[in-house]
């Protein structure tokens, strides 16, 4: 059964001379991401298998990938996550990702006991402003 607390054993070789360290630099990251899927428990394994799913995953760790994330840190990963939350929610809604524009107001700036702007002769705190 997959224990998510057990240590992955070191490799005994250096880095250059261990042919799955070779193999996972000249993978693909669909292959990569098959190897993973296939170590996941049976209950995530089969949500995966959703083909939409899947590929939804594929296109996030492509775009985790060409940003320079690194996919041993899981913290780096998360900080990713959280960085992009709403562009893929919009994303994930099927709309285009809205960027939100900051008001400008122009003019003066209303005080609370300037005469109201729409004319009708009173303060501002007492006409359009009470409410605010």
């Amino acid at each position: 059964m997959w224990n998510p607390f057990k240590k992955k054993s070191a490799p005994t070789e250096g880095a250059a001379g261990n042919p799955a360290t070779q193999a996972s630099a000249k993978e693909s990251i669909e292959q990569r991401i098959e190897r993973e899927i296939d170590a996941l428990p049976g209950m995530i394994k089969s949500k995966l298998k959703d083909p939409q799913v899947k590929q939804r995953f594929i296109d996030i760790a492509k775009r985790m990938e060409k940003d320079g994330v690194d996919f041993k840190s899981i913290r780096q990963m998360k900080k990713w996550m959280k960085e992009h939350e709403a562009e893929l929610k919009a994303e994930q809604l099927g709309g285009p990702v809205q960027k939100v524009e900051t008001v400008v107001h122009e003019g003066p700036k209303i005080g609370r006991n300037d005469p109201c702007p729409c004319g009708s002769g009173k303060k501002y705190k007492k006409c359009c402003g009470k409410d605010n």
